[in-house]
This record gives structure tokens, C-alpha cells and sequence, in this order.
């Protein structure tokens, strides 16, 4: 098994984990902040979604939609804020709801595209689904 493939599992079963422990919780609070969402689930994982090409390898295919799965449980966390001041409150707005939704959708498309092994329509949830509500929401929210 390939390193990648084993980081990008174990980010997966980790957010797993996480998602499980706050739904079991009276006081679902966010354990992260969003920058550490951000830098250690979901930038690994896009990265890589957008650099999947010319996979050959049921391993490879495997490893996209892992990282596919992992943006999903990502945005599941996202959803409740982070741990950071005003995270939370951020997560209530109407743009940080709509822009984590369609990365959730997209992550989806990314599934569907790797268990028909598709990399047409690999490139176009990752180029025409996923990076528009990732490059919109940084551009509205990475500067608070």
C-alpha cells in the first residue's frame, strides 16, 4: 500500500471519528478551527483530486475517491464552524452554507467518476464542480 493511500485513509477514518464523537455529544462544539480543517483534510485531499490523471491502478482510482470521502466528512465538520472565534457564527451565513454544499456535491461527482473509473468526469467534477466553491469561498472568507 502506497503512503498517500494510507495518509489519506487514515485522515478519513480520523474524520470519521470525529464526525461520530460530536454527533454522540449534548454540546456539538467544533474541535477544530477551520484553518486546521482546511490544511490538514481538505487541501491534501483536493490536491489530490485536482492532480488525479492517467490513473491506471485500481489502487489509484481507490485512492481519489478515499480523498473524495474525506472532503465530504470535511465539509460534515464544516458545517458546524470551527473552534476559532466567529467560526461558528460564520458557519450560520447563507454563502459558507451554499459553498460547502457544492463542495460536498462535488466531492460526490468525484465519487461517481472514480467507481465508473472516468477521467472526463474526474477532470469535470474536479475543474467545473469542485474549484469554483473552494476559489469563491477562500476569496470571501480566507482574509477574516
Amino acid at each position: 500500500m502506497n503512503k498517500k493511500f494510507t495518509i489519506v485513509a487514515v485522515s478519513l477514518f480520523s474524520l470519521l471519528c470525529l464526525s461520530v464523537s460530536l454527533a454522540q455529544t449534548d454540546e456539538q462544539r467544533p474541535l477544530l478551527t477551520v484553518k486546521e480543517i482546511m490544511n490538514g483534510l481538505i487541501t491534501p485531499t483536493t490536491t489530490t483530486i485536482w492532480g488525479a490523471y492517467q490513473l491506471e491502478t485500481d489502487v489509484q482510482w481507490q485512492e481519489v475517491r478515499n480523498a473524495a470521502l474525506s472532503v465530504i466528512a470535511a465539509g460534515n465538520l464544516l458545517q458546524f464552524g470551527g473552534a476559532g472565534e466567529g467560526e461558528v457564527a460564520t458557519a450560520a451565513e447563507t454563502d459558507w452554507k451554499t459553498y460547502n454544499q457544492q463542495m460536498i456535491e462535488a466531492a460526490r461527482l468525484v465519487i461517481l467518476a472514480t467507481d465508473n473509473k472516468d477521467e472526463e468526469a474526474l477532470s469535470a467534477a474536479g475543474n467545473d464542480a469542485l474549484y469554483p466553491p473552494c476559489e469563491s469561498c477562500h476569496q470571501q472568507y480566507q482574509a477574516r
